[in-house]
């Protein structure tokens, strides 16, 4: 007899002397989900030659009997997307390093899973996940046993998902009156994508406060980013008259800066006016610093570390929160007061 299969018996009657103990073992994991002791094993240690559906299968029954392969610390996964090469400062990247700084201090194990990844998060040793995503793929994990899950700007309670999240109405709402308070009537819209909640809520406000002020909405001073060039939507609406940008698209924040200073020759805080989204520090010391709508992430991130801590500590717990926070305008010199 080889000694492979030797040891391949001796970890079977392991495992089920480990059973009769009342301790659940990978052979209990096995009989659950109706596999084989060796399907268990490749699933644990992530072997590519088991599919996609045995495998959420397989980690299901895990986390259903409350098995857990031994690791040194809690772990919380951290579901991100949409990162973006042109702005590596931009909200998803600085809520990712808030929160996995925060789940670090207080001593728990952080795996970043990308959304395109998502079945990842059905391994085991994965306590609770916190996402900092826009799409509902987020509620395909409501199916895991034992696994809380707090979503970050998007809310989500209708599907059982814990939200914390800013006040995206009042973003729009609060920089489009303070354009118009300095004058500016001429004003458009800058969003990444349409469909998204926080774009919906932002359009929403837009669309209300112009209508309160007696001002139509032209369509066209609506635009989204991931549809059209930056340079194409900047410099159509300079050659039609619009002196105020509510730039929401922070992805492309620095890059329709560059275009509306270096490549169409406007003057920001002269020529026209610009605000943007998000205080990243380099707002500070561009020429002119730039008025911002200040979302609070660190806030969010505590609370939803908060939350998940414990709820993981707590498996008993049914809370299922939603916070909405309120937002900040910082007044810089990007913006020229018409009114004078």
């Amino acid at each position: 007899m080889s000694r492979a299969t030797t040891s391949k018996k001796t970890k079977r009657k392991t495992a089920r002397r480990a059973s009769a103990n009342g301790t659940i073992s990978i052979s209990d994991v096995a009989k659950h989900a109706n596999v084989s002791l060796g399907t268990v094993s490749r699933v644990l240690n992530r072997h590519p030659s088991v599919g996609s559906d045995l495998r959420k299968k397989v980690l299901a029954s895990s986390r259903s009997l409350g098995f857990v392969p031994k690791v040194s610390h809690r772990c919380v996964a951290v579901i991100t997307g949409r990162y973006s090469p042109a702005m590596p400062i931009g909200y998803v990247s600085a809520m990712t390093s808030l929160v996995s700084q925060e789940l670090a201090s207080r001593g728990m194990a952080v795996e970043l899973i990308d959304i395109g990844n998502i079945e990842l998060a059905y391994e085991a040793h994965i306590d609770g996940v916190i996402g900092i995503v826009f799409d509902q793929r987020l509620t395909e994990l409501t199916s895991i046993p034992n696994l809380p899950i707090v979503s970050i700007n998007k809310p989500m309670v209708e599907h059982g998902i814990g939200s914390v999240y800013a006040d995206h109405y009042q973003q729009a709402e609060m920089a489009c009156k303070y354009l118009l308070q300095q004058g500016h009537r001429e004003i458009a819209f800058m969003e990444i994508e349409r469909g998204e909640w926080g774009s919906c809520e932002r359009t929403a406000a837009f669309c209300d406060v112009m209508n309160e002020a007696g001002l139509i909405v032209d369509p066209s001073r609506i635009c989204y980013t991931i549809e059209q060039p930056v340079y194409d939507i900047l410099s159509r609406w300079c050659q039609r008259g619009v002196t105020g940008i509510l730039n929401f698209s922070e992805d492309v924040s620095l890059e329709a800066i560059h275009i509306l200073s270096n490549v169409l020759s406007k003057q920001i805080g002269r020529d026209i006016s610009t605000i943007s989204l998000e205080d990243v520090p380099i707002y500070q010391y561009l020429t002119p610093p730039q008025t911002v709508v200040r979302q609070p992430l660190a806030e969010m991130a505590k609370i939803a570390v908060d939350n998940i801590i414990k709820q993981v500590e707590d498996k008993d717990s049914t809370q299922v929160i939603d916070i909405k926070l309120e937002t900040q305008l910082i007044e810089r010199d990007s913006v020229v007061n018409l009114s004078i």
